[in-house]
């Protein structure tokens, strides 16, 4: 696993500016929402979404890359397990959720370091990650299209502007849906919600990335010449 490790931070570095781009934009993004916003829970909501927004596209571009150099079939034919696979990419790119949920952290308790805030907080962390592992764990089924899942946020249009509607609809689910819905009250039921939901959908998509793998079928985007 080490090695598929090592081929990872390769992409990283190759892409290392465009990298550094999109990790600056995001957190100028969270510390401008808390800067202009005096509600932290607004801060969250809407600069928050779309500072999330911003910062998966950090998995997208690496995977992205991955499959475009065909590093995927190398790494399939060198024998490696679907779980080493999955694995090694994650424990390359959560960094990068991890550096921008700590840039998050200190700029919103800095802001309102309230008990609500920090609750906030946790959530806003956990949509991240779950997020994140999104990504990477379809990434084998949806290899160089790995982007599709970003745009779950245009669903957000059809009934993002009226809270209670969205509460109630199957958008809630979703990590986007359930990041707009922090500018609403914190109640118990919501945040068994974003747990039970980021749990279920981590392991949901876990398991299709590694049965995809497990089989090695059409894996590439292009045909060997």
């Amino acid at each position: 696993m080490n090695n598929i490790i090592r081929s990872q931070i390769m992409i990283v570095k190759h892409k290392i500016v465009s990298l550094t781009a999109v990790f600056i934009a995001a957190v100028a993004a969270i510390v401008t929402g808390f800067l202009l916003n005096p509600n932290p829970a607004e801060a969250f909501s809407q600069p928050g979404l779309m500072a999330m927004f911003v910062t998966l596209f950090i998995p997208v571009m690496v995977i992205t890359y991955c499959y475009s150099e065909r590093i995927q079939m190398y790494e399939i034919m060198a024998g490696f397990r679907p779980h080493q696979i999955i694995l090694g990419k994650t424990l390359v790119i959560l960094p990068f959720a991890i550096a921008f949920l700590a840039a998050a952290a200190i700029v919103s308790l800095i802001s309102d370091s309230s008990l609500q805030t920090v609750e906030r907080l946790i959530l806003y962390c956990i949509l991240c990650v779950r997020g994140m592992l999104c990504i990477v764990f379809l990434s084998p089924l949806l290899k160089i299209g790995t982007f599709a899942p970003l745009f779950s946020v245009m669903l957000l249009t059809i009934n993002g502007s009226d809270m209670d509607a969205l509460s109630r609809s199957p958008l809630s689910l979703l990590c986007f849906g359930q990041c707009t819905l922090l500018g609403c009250e914190i109640t118990e039921g919501f945040v068994i919600k974003v747990i039970v939901s980021a749990v279920i959908s981590c392991v949901v998509y876990y398991f299709i990335g590694y049965f995809t793998l497990k089989k090695k079928i059409c894996l590439e985007p292009t045909k060997l010449i």
